[in-house]
């Protein structure tokens, strides 16, 4: 662990304590997207590219490399999505809990409801969940990784959700795991800079 490379980085980040802090240092989403490209040694000009086609991009370092969605799985009770984050590298999430502003990991699911395979038909987007992760710091180097859970309940009508249930429909589902920036609506093929694409599947039963 570069300790020199990381405290320069997190001087980049605003403080907690004011507002204007975190106004000084211009869009936080941005601000944090510099900090942790200058904790990897990546050259913003690859972020750059990634924003013009993320669906093309081809990454030159590991996007899995901080964070990874590792299991999706489906609550038949509560009808939640869960999906679990491990956070594999000590630093790099905007600081320590709870002096920091840590940053926000985002996974969007996708249900393919008609079994076709494309995950872009009606109620296929499941909306996105999010969870606030922190640095865990040099002390707890040898604690990795943390793991942290998303959840998210099913937007499906109810008269067709109660007839997979009946019939124990197994159905694929797609996850997108994001750092810093929210997967966009209606994008099952996009790819984060930083995170994963992790697929499933589940079955539907009471």
């Amino acid at each position: 662990m570069d300790e020199g490379l990381i405290k320069e980085a997190e001087a980049m980040l605003p403080t907690i304590d004011t507002l204007n802090s975190l106004m000084a240092k211009g869009k936080l989403i941005n601000v944090l997207n510099d900090y942790k490209l200058k904790v990897a040694k990546i050259n913003p000009e690859d972020f750059t590219s990634w924003t013009k086609n993320p669906e093309k991009f081809v990454c030159k370092h590991n996007p899995k490399q901080y964070e990874e969605l590792m299991a999706v799985g489906y609550h038949p009770n509560e009808r939640e999505l869960v999906g679990v984050i491990h956070v594999k590298l000590p630093y790099g999430f905007g600081g320590s809990c709870p002096n920091s502003i840590g940053s926000m990991e985002y996974v969007r699911f996708y249900v393919d409801w008609r079994n076709d395979g494309d995950f872009v038909d009606a109620f296929e987007d499941q909306n996105v969940s999010r969870v606030h992760v922190f640095d865990a710091g040099s002390k707890n180097e040898r604690k990795m990784p943390l793991e942290y859970s998303v959840m998210r309940r099913l937007e499906f009508p109810e008269f067709l959700l109660s007839l997979l249930e009946q019939n124990c429909a197994v159905r694929k589902v797609r996850a997108i795991l994001s750092w810093n920036i929210m997967p966009p609506a209606g994008a099952p093929h996009w790819k984060p800079f930083w995170g994963n694409v992790f697929e499933t599947t589940i079955r539907f039963h009471k």
